[in-house]
């Protein structure tokens, strides 16, 4: 799909780099909005709101009339994920009491099913229905994102748990929210949520010119699709554990393999180096999967959303800035698979990280 709109607006590789990973960013810098929104008028209004603004924004993209108004579309189309993605730890503290880490790991497979039915589905059958238009795909992947707000409407939170936004009766509630920016946890874990994000994102922005390069664009279909169903293959082996959810060691094991994968496929060519991809995708997303619900089982209240958007800011400010700096150097040194080193690197320091402390200690 991306191929489709960087075609359609004349992006080269490093626009279509940038347009895919845009929304990352934008999901980073609007978790502060969102953890407001979310302490001032509640879970419910910042879910179904995030989920409307998502689909007119994604809808819109389609109808933008140049490249600059389509990455500013793209922008507001990831502050509504980051509105709805901040307010889901919370509210699986506060709407699934009894069964914090099952329901953490459920709404994450329901997240990676989205993902793989979103990058699996759109070439083979999304866009033949649409007439091989994708801005009609576009409008008909926002169908249901609507349907879903709408079924959020009717859900009712337990009546013996209260609403983060129950306990804000001003701005200054809401304000408790923020993240603190000298809270070495917000770091620690926005690092390791960096190195997971990365680890899946760099693959997705350069498979395909990558393999382009080595003559292998025969398995790109087949490749893209098996990579982009590793989140969902994750999330129900996660869905099988939950009690790997708030364990150190699940997080490091995935991460070390991640970036073995990472470095396969940077390295390697062939068939190995497909293989490698597909471990990749599927260790970052049970580390992705780990730390995203890992607030919602050491903290309670409000200090839920200020850890989650802390790390959502960190980590996802940083994965977007590795991919396209490893694009510049890919394209000033000539080298393409040049522009996943700077991931390959700073996931193996974030390796480090993880070794820090064998449990994750409470967090208020």
């Amino acid at each position: 799909m991306a191929t489709h709109i960087g075609e359609t607006y004349g992006l080269e590789a490093a626009g279509i780099g940038a347009l895919t990973m845009l929304p990352v960013v934008a999901i980073a810098f609007g978790v502060i909005p969102a953890a407001m929104i979310i302490a001032r008028f509640g879970l419910k209004v910042a879910i179904v709101g995030g989920l409307l603004l998502m689909a007119v924004a994604s809808s819109a993209r389609g109808y933008a009339p140049s490249s600059t108004i389509l990455f500013l579309i793209s922008v507001i189309m990831g502050v509504g994920v980051a509105l709805f993605q901040t307010a889901l730890p919370a509210a699986t503290r506060v709407w699934t009491p009894s069964h914090i880490a099952l329901g953490s790991a459920v709404y994450l497979n329901g997240m990676m099913v989205g993902e793989m039915s979103g990058a699996g589905l759109t070439l083979p059958i999304v866009l033949p229905m649409a007439g091989d238009d994708w801005r009609t795909t576009l409008l008909l992947w926002s169908v249901p994102i609507v349907l879903i707000a709408f079924v959020t409407v009717f859900v009712r939170p337990p009546k013996n748990e209260s609403d983060p936004s129950e306990n804000a009766a001003s701005y200054v509630a809401a304000a408790t929210s923020l993240p603190r920016w000298n809270d070495r946890h917000v770091w620690r874990y926005g690092i390791l949520l960096a190195g997971s994000v990365v680890a899946f994102y760099v693959i997705n922005s350069y498979v395909g010119t990558i393999l382009q390069e080595r003559g292998e664009t025969v398995i790109l279909a087949g490749l893209l699709f098996a990579y982009n169903a590793t989140p969902l293959m994750a999330s129900f082996a996660v869905l099988a554990a939950p009690r790997w959810i708030g364990k150190q060691r699940p997080i490091a094991a995935s991460a070390a393999l991640s970036v073995v994968g990472l470095a396969g496929f940077t390295f390697l060519s062939g068939w190995p180096s497909w293989v490698a991809a597909l471990i990749t995708g599927f260790a970052a997303s049970i580390e992705l999967i780990l730390l995203v619900s890992l607030p919602a089982v050491i903290a309670k209240g409000l200090a839920v959303t200020r850890l989650s958007a802390g790390m959502t800011l960190v980590g996802y400010g940083i994965a977007f800035v590795l991919p396209l700096t490893g694009g510049w150097l890919a394209k000033r040194m000539d080298w393409l698979e040049l522009a996943l080193i700077p991931s390959l690197t700073f996931m193996i320091v974030a390796l480090f990280v993880v070794g820090k402390e064998r449990l994750y200690p409470a967090y208020d």
